[in-house]
């Protein structure tokens, strides 16, 4: 079962599908996970995925998991979860270009998944 990552106002936005790549709430592919690196569609480092936060590349938490083990500066409400969306193919791995790091601790960003993806959610 793919697990739910919700973001800033309690919304779930999208599951880690495979283990390694984002679907959104739509069924649509997003991006990738590639040790702690989120990365776009295209192959851009964007966030850092640990214990369940996602942080942006200043360190600011973007969305988490349920079950999240890292700090958050506080939990909003969340909405149900809703049924896993239909899992859209796999598009082609891109060209991976660098990798992010531990941008460390912030509090709540305030970019959307859509921002940080470039995408449509």
């Amino acid at each position: 079962m793919n697990e739910w990552y919700f973001d800033r106002f309690g919304q779930a936005m999208f599951v880690i599908a495979e283990g390694d790549r984002f679907v959104s709430r739509n069924g649509r592919n997003l991006g990738w996970l590639k040790d702690k690196s989120v990365y776009t569609l295209t192959g851009r480092p964007v966030a850092w995925l640990d214990n369940g936060v996602m942080r942006d590349g200043s360190g600011n938490i973007v969305a988490f998991a349920r079950s999240a083990a890292g700090v958050l500066p506080s939990v909003p409400g969340m909405s149900g979860a809703p049924g896993t969306p239909s899992l859209p193919g796999r598009p082609p791995l891109p060209g991976f270009a660098g990798t992010m790091s531990n941008p460390g601790g912030g509090g709540w960003g305030s970019k959307t998944i859509r921002e940080l993806f470039g995408t449509d959610v």
